[in-house]
């Protein structure tokens, strides 16, 4: 009596067929900017199922070895791909935030406009100089000198500096210059008032008369360009900047 022999079992190459199809479209995604984000799950599937095919073919289960090994090769390679696309974009994403904040630093410490915020427009001018604006009020502001006051009022790493301001009044009525708009700048960054500095109170003007104040600001030690803005007040047409060496 013979022995009966079982028919030959159908290789089952499911699985590295998969895998090679999946690895074969992640690789050509991969190199589509955008549309390869879809290659990030086909690389992985593409690996697991190359894998398991490779090792299905290694115990006699599928005879399909090498198109599950190169599957696995193509699907690695689509996904080494897309980490390169995701450095890429990561350094794009650094260098334009650097660039974005150098701009706002630059932006920060850059000299004062050709006109205001408020689109007036402005006036250079240098120290000792006058400027008229249209309702009559004109102002001078003297050189500035270097305030050897108090020194615990002042920050440490600053000098304080003191200017004076002679403002005349050529209008019809009193004015007062409390109301005034007066700020400084020191090497393109805002000068701070000192603590030493006085504010005039009530300090009003008659027609035809003029007074001189003096305000201190603290700026850095170092040598810059030192720019007083003045405005009659904040709604002036145009503001006066009166600028030089300090």
């Amino acid at each position: 009596m013979s022995a009966v022999v079982p028919p030959p079992t159908t290789p089952k190459n499911g699985l590295g067929t998969a895998g090679f199809v999946l690895g074969l479209l992640a690789l050509l995604f991969s190199f589509i900017p955008i549309i390869g984000l879809v290659a990030w799950p086909l690389s992985i599937l593409g690996l697991v199922f190359g894998v398991i095919g490779i090792i299905r073919a290694r115990n006699g289960l599928a005879n399909n070895q090498g198109m599950a090994i190169t599957g696995t090769v193509l699907a690695a390679i689509g996904l080494l791909v897309c980490f390169a696309w995701v450095g890429l974009f990561g350094s794009a994403a650094n260098e334009v935030a650097r660039q974005s904040e150098s701009a706002g630093v630059s932006a920060q410490q850059d000299a004062v406009p050709a006109a205001d915020d408020s689109g007036a427009e402005v006036i250079e001018l240098g120290f000792g100089q006058t400027h008229t604006w249209r309702g009559g009020e004109s102002v001078q502001v003297a050189e500035p000198e270097e305030h050897q006051g108090n020194p615990y009022l002042h920050d440490s790493g600053t000098r304080a500096v003191a200017v004076d301001l002679t403002i005349t009044n050529g209008t019809s009525g009193e004015i007062n210059p409390l109301s005034w708009d007066i700020t400084a700048t020191h090497a393109g960054r805002p000068a701070q008032y000192s603590l030493e500095d006085r504010p005039f109170v009530n300090a009003e003007i008659p027609p035809g008369e003029t007074l001189t104040i003096t305000r201190i600001f603290d700026v850095a030690p170092e040598q810059g360009d030192l720019r007083i803005s003045v405005a009659p007040s904040h709604f002036a047409a145009d503001t006066a900047y009166f600028h030089g060496e300090f």
